[in-house]
Parts: C-alpha cells; structure tokens; sequence
C-alpha cells in the first residue's frame, strides 16, 4: 500500500482478521450498514483492529527494541536491526505500517459513525434495545479513533508541552469520510499536537458516555467503562494533566475491582494461561477458531526442535538485576538457560513474560509464543496514580504517591517492607517500577521520551553471545534526550501521496 491515508480513503472496508482479505459474510462499502446486523459485523472489526493492528506483535516489541531493554545476541541475523540500533528512515516497512494500521481504524471509526447515522435517521421506529447496540457500538468507535491517534502520536509527534503544544506539530485528523478523495482540496494537513491531543479527549469523552453502561469485568473481551478510564488516565499522564490522571487511575485502584495478584501460581497463571486477573481488558483469542494475534515475544526465548535455546534478544544485565530476588515478577518473567550459538554457549536469563499459552497452539506445538493480548491491566493505574501525585507535588501528594508505589511492590514482593521516599528520590522509585512491571509491554520507548531521559545501554549478562560487543551502536549505544530521532519519520509514502504535508515532514528526516 503505497498512497497511505487516501488509499485508505476510498479503500473498500471488509470484516477481516487479514486486513488484505475480504472473508465470507464481509460487507464493501457499497452496500454496507443497512440494518444493526451490518453494524454488529463491522464491530468485529474494531476489535481486531485493536488487538492485531496496534496492541500485540511488532506495534508493541519494536519500541522495546529500541531502548536499553534488550541486546541482540550474535545469530540475531538483523531482524529488526535498523531499529535496534536506530537507523530508521521514512521507507522502513514499520514506520509506513504502523501510520497505516493508525488511520485504517479511524476511518474504520468514521465510516461506522457515518453509517450509523443514516441507519438511524432511515429507520425512526427501531426499538430501544437497537439503539442501545448502536450506542455501544459507537462508544467503542470513538475508543478505536482516540486510542489509534495517541498510539501514532506516541511515534510521530514530540511531547506535549502546554506552553507550546499550539505551535508543535501533531497528527492529520479526520473527523468524517473524505467524499472525493482525488480532489486535493479534500486533504488535510497536520494539525497541532494541541489539537491532536484535543481530538484524542474529545472521543474519549464521547467513548465514555456511549459505553458508560457497560459495566466493569475482570478480564473482559469487550471494551467498558472501566477501560474508557484506563485509556483517559495513561493519556493524561503522557499529557502531564496530572489531576485528570489522579482522578482516572484511582477510582480503578479504589474500587477493588482488579485485586493485585500476590503470589507466584496465580501470577503465572495470569501469564501462562490468560487467567485474565488483574486484567480491565483481555482481548479474546481461539486457536479452533483460527483468530490468534500476534505474539508479544520477538523470539526472546528461542527454543528450537533440537531442544537448544538461541534467542535474537536477551535481556540487559541491569534489567536482571533491577528485580529482588523473591519478586514473583522475576521468577515468573526470567528463566535462566544455556543458550547456544554454535560453538558459543553461555547461561542467561531469557525473558519468557510471553510463553504461549498451551490453548492457543496445537497439542503437538512446543509453542507458538501466542498469549491472549492485555492491552489494559490495573497494575499500570497504580503506576499512573504514584506518577501523578508524585509530579503534581502538592499537599499530600507524596504520601499518596508512596501509598499506590507500596501497594503494588507489596503485592509482588513478598515480604516486602514499606517505605516512604520523597522529592526525586519518589520519582526515581515509581520509574523504575514502571520497568519492571511493564517490562516488554511496549512502554519504555515513550517513556523514556516523555521523561526527557535519552538512555545509554549497558553492560550485557553476557558478551560473549551479543552482537558487536562493545559496539557503540550495539551494546553501548546511547541516545540524546534531544535527539530528533525520537519522532519517527511521516512514510515517505504519505508524504509523496498528500500535497498539504509536503513541507510537514518531521526534523531530521
């Protein structure tokens, strides 16, 4: 697909776990969306769009990639390399892909807010209970359009800053179907990151009041209210509006909805199987039904047929030992093997927070690395609350910080002593929880970004088995705070196809 957001435009849309296949029962767009059943196929979308477009596979292990997470071992084969070692430019496949998958889902979004529109002023008498579906329907648009904006905001666009966000450059936003896209006139250019990050609260506020019925459930498949919270807080967050982040993260945490798991069975459980606890959202998965997303593990774990472990990635030494020793996180997420590369063979510990659930593979599979996708989980709202009162800073707000920090290291360390940090010392301690809970998730590229940390990577468990040991692009690459590289490029394609964003490419590129 090379003339991205137009192409996209006036691309025939279709139900589909394969975005390029238009599958049995599929609608086109010619005739679509003539009754709520049209409507309710269409959902089926949305959810995929989700889970297989931005919230599992490469969308969430190539920001990992490129931070001090992991280091290349030397059979690595530069899978991903340009990325690893941040040589990325405005052709790369991934950079053009995840700008794509963004835009599909909002004007999958539009197309169903459009749709619903003229089913709902061509048929007056429809019942109460259809109208209900609809509702639901467009709450969860509205979540697909606010969700897929700040993902592409996270990659393409610099950090919010209230002083200048008005004259930062942000997103293209569209808020309806484009009627002709071969006309010129009809293209939009890039909004300001003021505006994009208004546009993204503007449809949670509308996800918020379309799915304010669907109530909370632990590990649920389907978008909630709970979920619409969740997504308010991590944008607030990003966004630096600590009060609305307070407000959201809490009322999860209070309402005791999602208890913390404080022990190591049902921990691995939770990871293993897809128990589904501490979850405010676990989107659905079959293996019979032939609807599996993409796994989360880029080959982390490397167990072959011949019985030998030979990862591309392995962890870096200081994530090891940023761990305690009887944290149920690192004996459930850390395995220690001897891996083998040929001749060269050492022992690691290899990161196994993905190691495929035995219900979604073959009985004969050793394992295919598939987990259901957990998009949405409580512990991060715990580290959204502690950050948000700790960078807010007033009143009680460090004691409030310590009490949602604590919380969450007591659960996952047994016997864990309380403790009260303030100032930047507070800071340090709620970041560095940060990594070890969402270790993998795909969090620590806008992290590190909107904390205006750069990084420098470390020494590894083991340099025998990296790549360019010592390689300053490798093992010790470091990377600015200031580095213009943070923001991905536009796709040359969307450039090349979009007059209004000629002159719009991002600095550096």
């Amino acid at each position: 697909m090379k003339k991205f957001l137009f192409l996209i435009i006036s691309a025939v849309l279709v139900v589909s776990c394969d975005l390029t296949k238009m599958p049995d029962g599929s609608i086109s767009t010619e005739n679509a969306l003539t009754s709520v059943d049209d409507v309710l196929k269409f959902r089926a979308d949305i959810y995929l769009s989700l889970r297989d477009g931005l919230c599992s596979e490469y969308p969430i292990y190539i920001p990992e990639l490129m931070t001090d997470s992991f280091h290349a071992s030397i059979t690595f084969g530069n899978r991903n390399g340009e990325y690893y070692k941040w040589e990325i430019t405005s052709i790369f496949g991934y950079v053009e892909s995840l700008w794509q998958r963004s835009y599909y889902n909002v004007t999958l979004a539009n197309f169903l807010e459009q749709g619903i529109a003229e089913l709902l002023a061509n048929n007056p008498d429809m019942t109460g209970s259809e109208k209900s579906q609809l509702d639901v329907v467009l709450g969860e648009a509205a979540f697909l359009k606010a969700y897929s904006m700040y993902f592409a905001s996270q990659l393409y666009c610099g950090n919010y800053n209230a002083a200048d966000a008005a004259n930062t450059m942000g997103l293209m936003l569209l808020d309806g179907p484009v009627e002709n896209p071969s006309d010129i006139a009809a293209y939009v250019g890039r909004s300001s990151l003021e505006e994009t990050y208004d546009y993204i609260e503007k449809y949670i506020g509308i996800a918020e009041e379309k799915l304010a019925a669907v109530g909370p459930q632990v590990g649920s498949i389907y978008l909630t209210s709970d979920a619409v919270k969740a997504l308010k807080a991590r944008v607030a967050l990003t966004k630096g509006d600590y009060s609305t982040a307070i407000a959201a993260s809490t009322s999860l945490v209070d309402s005791g909805t999602y208890p913390l798991i404080d022990n190591e069975a049902d921990f691995d459980r939770l990871w293993t199987n897809d128990s589904g606890e501490e979850c405010i959202v676990q989107f659905w998965a079959g293996f019979s039904e032939g609807s599996l997303p993409g796994s989360n593990d880029y080959d982390y774990i490397g167990y072959n047929s011949s019985g030998i472990y030979s990862p591309n990635y392995i962890p870096e030494k200081w994530i090891v030992d940023a761990y305690d020793a009887n944290d149920i996180r690192f004996s459930t997420w850390f395995k220690e093997r001897e891996v083998t590369f040929g001749s060269i063979a050492g022992n690691v510990y290899l990161f196994y927070k993905f190691p495929g659930n035995p219900e979604l593979r073959s009985p004969e599979a050793n394992s295919n690395y598939i987990n259901k996708i957990k998009p949405f989980r409580i512990a991060e709202q715990y580290l959204i609350a502690a950050e948000a009162f700790a960078m807010r800073g007033s009143g009680d707000d460090e004691t409030n910080a310590c009490k949602y920090l604590n919380a969450l290291r007591s659960k996952r360390i047994p016997g864990y002593a309380e403790t009260t940090y303030s100032g930047d010392k507070l800071v340090e301690e709620i970041r560095e929880e940060r990594v070890k809970e969402l270790f993998g998730e795909g969090f620590r590229f806008a992290d590190l970004k909107r904390w205006n940390k750069g990084f420098s990577r470390s020494e590894a468990q083991d340099d025998q088995i990296i790549s360019n040991a010592g390689g300053t692009n490798t093992e010790f690459l470091s990377i600015a705070a200031d580095s213009y590289q943070w923001l991905w490029p536009i796709p040359q394609s969307e450039i090349d196809a979009n007059p209004q964003i000629r002159d719009e490419q991002n600095p550096g590129y």
